[in-house]
């Protein structure tokens, strides 16, 4: 095929509802700069039929080209990297949470991960089968799509849609919508080696955090101008902790003094941090055309991920600990063993004057959690001191068939009508890991201070499931939409999308459309509006997922030692406590906004955004007391734990605005600097609490308490500023970016315990120098000036790391690297 004709006709069939390719002129015309692009860029994502430039789009929509994401850092994932970059995306380091730590929450416009749907060259990526159960973030219950999964160095860029899109993609998009475009080149490569270190941090001797990073693409012609493009990630990275020193005894006293051993014990033993990460991205994108009207594509990710998260230490002097086992005591590590792929292919055709794509999707991701340096004390002294505890398995299988054409009814420009069918079907299963990790032994401790108590049950600083526990569910959705664009004049764009979709698990039916409109008040200024309906159908995760962990949480203002369940809503427990079958999510967008380029040097998009999400899906603080008890006595658990499900448990409105912005100068003989503008505001307000269920109310307990409302509310920024400066002279490259993070709150039940943390500036810098046209050495930091978040206000005794538990970028300090680029 000729290459401008072949460019044409991806850069239309791209843009059907799921189309695997991109145009090649949106692919090379993403600019290599910092920050957001520029408004002249093509995209494809949020709208169908004649490609549009950002400028011309009538959503918010931002891109970011690959090599932004090559120079953020050798400590950087996908995840930090679209955090980084984009003011209306936020993600929070959790510090020792089990999966989470690894598979990080995220949402972008104040909204959770799950109310985003994220599509690789345009099609529907798989979910995680990672559960996020990190307290205080909003994916809580949910499994999103784990981006960091996917190759940085296979992208060509991504495209980040702002705006309301369920009428044209389905269940997820509520918050927006995320699109990675793999790379398509048919020759050369290039090769990234980074290594890097965190800032020196005095915690007892604990690691600093090394890490190395290796990335290499490589592009191959396969016959009739098709194309073969390889890409390879892989990644070390060591364990970061940072800790305090613990207060109180380590020991049981001997003859009424203190052990010895308490003057000579090192202090310094929280675990927590950073994980230990070893991982493998692989990708492939491919395309074969036939002819001039029919061409073949396939793409696909494999990945492998080990993960080892340390977790709070559990004390010798304690009902966890085993002294023939661990003397002094132990600090166990959850461990994580992650394969993940996917699997795509399709074929456009050029038939009866419409351009066609059917396609098939398949991914998987399986977890294998486990736990080691633990036990469980209740099988005594021939406890086990690593467990495999329990297997997840997420499957999502997705075929579309997707059309479109231009039809002249007589205006300036024709008529874009575009419509199409989509199957999916998704899978969760929960399976059973070693029963020694979840069994009651009985141990009761011999003799000694504890002499005639029971030790405690259950894997240390693990999550476990019992046969109990176990999920097997399984669902299909059905779905068909239209979408049609016109100009009534040709200076105005309106649009209008309808989707239709059928659930077969309960989740029912659901309705969404979109109405869209871009005027154009002169070639410089447009206004923008969308309003549009939405909906997300509960995870299988949140209506299946069950688990018992063993773990520390702040109750109270104090760090305490909790045993803890989730239960599906269907088990027997969850309906005593007013548990009820989930219902989907329902949402209202609506979205104002402008774009202005004064000049081809400047440009500007302002745009503001209300989101109202009801019935939304929340889990419940933790349910304890007697009667709890007596509930789980009655159905064969031991008492003294906590309990926690999932309930449609309230209504919510996040209002806010972005204002995205570049402007280029060119400074003749020192070269040109580019200085870009991001920032955004949003608030989340809690319009409805849904009524305390009577079991309940019953038992004086209540369905989503003060600390549970708190995540939803205070504990995201509010706002955020990135201002970035981009500076090239010859074989020079300097890059230096400023972040503010607005300050964010952690409730408590008790209001007296809570605790609110400052807004910070972080400062990034990179200077590039190009050694020859191939080859390029980087030198840079990520928190330059080693910025910690506010710390802790509550009283500790375990050690725990003393700044904020919620901060979106992490209390690690400054992260120091250097990067060799090669060009081949």
């Amino acid at each position: 095929m000729n290459p401008t004709r072949k460019s044409i006709a991806l850069a239309v069939i791209g843009l059907l509802g799921g189309a695997s390719a991109i145009s090649a002129h949106a692919a090379t015309a993403v600019p290599d700069t910092e920050g957001v692009t520029q408004l002249d860029v093509v995209v494809t994502t949020g709208t169908r039929g004649q490609p549009r430039t950002i400028a011309d789009s009538p959503s918010p929509i931002d891109v970011i080209g690959g090599e932004q994401i090559q120079k953020l850092g050798g400590n950087t994932t996908l995840r930090d990297a679209l955090s980084t970059l984009l003011p209306s995306f936020v993600t929070t380091t959790q510090s020792s949470l089990s999966a989470d730590s690894i598979a990080r929450p995220a949402g972008l416009r104040g909204l959770s991960g799950a109310h985003v749907l994220v599509l690789v060259n345009g099609k529907r990526r798989h979910n995680s089968a990672i559960v996020s159960l990190a307290p205080n973030n909003q994916s809580n219950g949910s499994n999103p799509v784990d981006i960091d999964l996917i190759p940085i160095s296979a992208i060509d860029h991504i495209e980040v849609l702002r705006d309301g899109a369920a009428a044209q993609y389905g269940s997820d998009a509520i918050a927006g919508v995320i699109n990675i475009i793999l790379k398509s080149n048919s020759h050369g490569g290039s090769s990234d080696t980074t290594l890097g270190t965190h800032h020196h941090y005095d915690n007892g001797g604990q690691d600093n955090g090394n890490s190395v990073q290796q990335t290499l693409d490589w592009g191959l012609e396969l016959p009739g101008q098709g194309f073969l493009n390889l890409a390879l990630d892989a990644k070390y990275q060591q364990a970061t902790v940072r800790n305090a020193a613990a207060t109180g005894a380590f020991y049981y006293p001997v003859n009424g003094q203190p052990d010895p051993r308490e003057a000579t014990v090192n202090k310094n033993v929280y675990a927590g941090g950073l994980p230990e990460i070893k991982a493998l991205n692989l990708s492939y994108n491919a395309e074969l055309p036939h002819d001039d009207t029919l061409s073949f594509y396939s793409f696909g990710t494999f990945s492998a991920r080990d993960g080892r998260v340390g977790q709070n230490f559990r004390r010798p002097n304690s009902l966890n600990i085993i002294p023939s086992i661990y003397p002094d005591g132990t600090a166990p590590v959850y461990t994580l063993d992650e394969r993940d792929f996917q699997l795509a292919g399709g074929a456009r055709v050029e038939a009866a004057g419409w351009s066609w794509d059917l396609s098939t999707t398949y991914g998987e991701d399986r977890v294998q959690n486990g736990s080691d340096h633990t036990l469980n004390a209740s099988l005594g002294p021939s406890s086990p001191t690593s467990f495999d505890t329990f297997l997840g398995r997420f499957t999502q299988w997705t075929n579309n068939l997707d059309a479109t054409r231009s039809i002249d009814v007589g205006l300036k420009k024709p008529l874009q009508a575009s419509w199409g069918l989509e199957h999916r079907q998704e899978k969760y299963d929960t399976f059973s890991g070693d029963p020694r990790s979840y069994e009651f032994g009985g141990y009761t401790f011999p003799d000694g201070p504890l002499a005639g108590q029971l030790a405690t049950t259950g894997a240390q600083g693990a999550i476990t499931v019992t046969p109990s526990d176990e999920a097997h569910l399984k669902r299909n959705s059905y779905a068909a939409y239209a979408d049609l664009g016109l100009n009534p004049a040709a200076n105005w764009f309106v649009g209008l999308a309808l989707r239709a979709e059928h659930y077969d698990d309960g989740s029912g039916n659901t309705t969404s459309g979109k109405l869209t409109t871009r005027y154009e008040v002169t070639p410089a200024l447009s206004l923008r509006a969308t309003l549009s309906n939405g909906f997300r159908a509960p995870a299988l995760t949140q209506s299946g997922f069950a688990q018992t962990s063993n773990q520390y949480n702040i109750v109270n203002g104090v760090s305490q030692f909790v045993q803890s369940k989730s239960v599906q809503v269907s088990s027997a427990i969850g309906q005593a406590l007013g548990a009820t079958t989930l219902k989907p999510e329902k949402s209202n967008n609506l979205s104002l906004g402008l774009s202005f380029s004064p000049s081809k040097q400047a440009n500007v998009t302002v745009d503001a955004y209300r989101i109202e999400l009801n019935d939304r899906i929340a889990q419940t603080g933790f349910l304890s007391g007697a009667a709890v008890n007596a509930l789980l006595v009655k159905n064969g658990f031991q008492s003294g734990q906590s309990i926690k499900y999932f309930a449609n448990a309230i209504d919510t409105r996040t209002t806010g605005i972005d204002i995205v912005g570049d402007y280029t100068q060119d400074l003749k003989s020192a070269g040109t600097l580019r200085w870009t503008l991001g920032y955004n505001y949003n608030k989340t307000v809690i319009t409805h609490i849904h009524d305390n269920p009577s079991q309940l109310a019953g038992l004086g307990l209540t369905l989503f308490d003060r600390a549970a409302q708190g995540a939803i509310t205070n504990s995201t920024p509010r706002s955020k500023l990135i201002l970035g400066a981009n500076w090239r002279l010859s074989d020079w490259d300097v890059s230096v970016r400023e972040t503010r993070y607005g300050g964010n709150q952690l409730l408590n039940v008790n209001p007296i315990y809570d605790q609110s943390y400052a807004a910070r500036w972080l400062t990034d810098l990179e200077v590039g120098y190009h050694l020859s046209r191939a080859a390029t050495l980087s030198v840079g930091a990520n928190n330059l000036f080693n910025t910690y978040p506010s710390r802790n206000t509550v009283a500790d005794t375990n050690g725990f790391p003393p700044y904020s538990s919620i901060s979106p970028f992490g209390l690690y300090g400054a992260f120091y690297y250097t990067r060799l680029s090669l060009q081949f």
